[in-house]
């Protein structure tokens, strides 16, 4: 194993491993880092982490955050949530994605004006997107099958 991976919650760590590689769901695209990356940092979207350990193939939906590659090879981690299959409920996690998608429902962009005059907040927009993009890496974690 030629990978030292660590992944973080603000609960605590949940991943402290040795890896031969991790893919991981970059803000512009997934990506994936092996033995010997350059040094980076990357910000995350909601989506899966994947690292191997040996014939093992690990997955994880992981919440937005921060990716920093170092020397070393360490693989840091730092995430707003984190799920393993198990830890998934269907139902509940399909509720919230329905919740959160008819509440954006109503947005036509991230900024509107309401009818009382104020506006509505760009941050609203952007914590709707987050909890449907959450929904739904926890919800390709389960129809994967690898």
């Amino acid at each position: 194993m030629s990978l030292h991976l660590e992944v973080v919650t603000p609960r605590g760590m949940v991943v402290k491993t040795e890896v031969e590689s991790v893919r991981l769901p970059g803000k512009v695209g997934e990506f994936a880092v092996l033995e010997g990356h350059i040094p980076l940092l990357s910000a995350l979207k909601p989506g899966i982490l994947r690292y191997e350990q040996g014939s093992e193939h690990v997955r994880m939906a992981i919440g937005s955050g921060f990716v920093e590659v170092g020397a070393g090879d360490r693989v840091l981690v730092l995430t707003d949530e984190h799920a393993d299959r198990d830890d998934i409920d269907r139902g509940e996690v399909e509720a919230e994605l329905s919740k959160a998608s008819k509440a954006l429902e109503g947005w036509t962009s991230e900024i509107e004006l309401l009818e009382d005059g104020e506006w509505k907040e760009v941050a609203d927009h952007r914590a709707l997107r987050e909890r449907i993009d959450w929904a739904q890496a926890q919800l390709d974690l389960l129809a994967s099958n690898d």
